[in-house]
């Protein structure tokens, strides 16, 4: 059983540190907020206070963004997370995300509103008992992970924990996708299930099984769709994978294509290409591997 003395030698800290860290949790964040635009009227998205919607990246500083790393592979990663799960996970990506799709000709997507944020640390230290954690343990490690009550974006641990955390809805998910033969995964709040054969009738119950478990889905963001949807940023077809014609047109713009930033487009189209290429079987084979 891992206690507190245990736990802080692993975090390389002591407890005149931790109280400190703590103490002054502010002085180890900082707020970089980005707005919510309407993908239907390229506008500014406004709440019902009327106010202007952002979302709020919580990077963290220091000593403390050191030890959230020493908790994420020291302890969230030997965590196993469900095969569905793709965000956030090593060796996963949004494009394999979209090779589980691909050969399926009706899909619904859709994503959690307000994902991160609407996490609470009542969840997270929830979490950590259910895992095993001592509570000493467990209360310690969510006032380092979280911040303000909430799970904040832009931290190491942050996609871990809220894919664990999801687990309690992404089960019974996954238990309804299989029952019906559906293909489901998740890329941290991207939700996409797809299916050979129409399950419009479903998607209503899908969606009520999201909200009786907590959470709440984007409505702009949800689409039922047959053949050719982008799934993560990534064109899901009956024989492979594309990206946009503007994404070739932005490679073939660049004049100088061994900059950096010419470089990482050109091999994440390379890498588009190659997985499209390789078979459905061989894929999952290796994501399997991989849990």
């Amino acid at each position: 059983m891992l206690d507190v003395p245990k736990l802080l030698r692993l975090l390389n800290i002591n407890s005149r540190e931790l109280r400190y860290i703590v103490e002054h949790m502010d002085d180890y964040y900082y707020c970089i907020s980005h707005p919510k635009i309407s993908k239907k009227t390229g506008l500014q998205l406004i709440d019902r206070q009327g106010k202007p919607r952002t979302r709020d990246i919580y990077p963290t500083l220091r000593k403390l963004k050191e030890i959230q790393k020493r908790i994420y592979n020291i302890l969230l990663k030997t965590i196993k997370l469900p095969y569905y799960a793709f965000g956030g996970v090593k060796k996963r990506d949004n494009i394999l995300n979209a090779k589980m799709h691909q050969g399926n000709v009706y899909f619904f997507v859709t994503d959690l509103r307000n994902f991160y944020p609407g996490i609470t640390h009542h969840q997270v230290f929830e979490l950590f008992i259910k895992k095993g954690f001592a509570p000493a343990v467990a209360r310690i490690l969510t006032q380092l992970t979280t911040y303000k009550g909430m799970l904040p974006q832009g931290t190491t641990t942050a996609p871990y924990l809220a894919n664990l955390v999801f687990t309690s809805a992404g089960l019974k998910l996954q238990e309804l996708a299989t029952a019906n033969k559906f293909t489901f995964t998740t890329f941290v709040d991207d939700i996409t299930i797809s299916s050979k054969s129409d399950f419009k009738p479903l998607v209503n119950d899908l969606v009520q099984l999201i909200n009786d478990n907590g959470f709440k889905i984007s409505h702009d963001k949800t689409h039922y769709q047959k053949g050719r949807p982008k799934v993560t940023n990534v064109i899901v077809e009956q024989n492979g994978l594309s990206l946009d014609k503007a994404y070739k047109m932005k490679i073939d713009a660049f004049e100088d294509k061994t900059t950096p930033q010419a470089v990482g487009t050109i091999n994440y189209f390379d890498r588009v290409e190659k997985i499209s290429k390789t078979p459905k079987s061989v894929v999952k084979k290796m994501i399997a591997s991989n849990v």
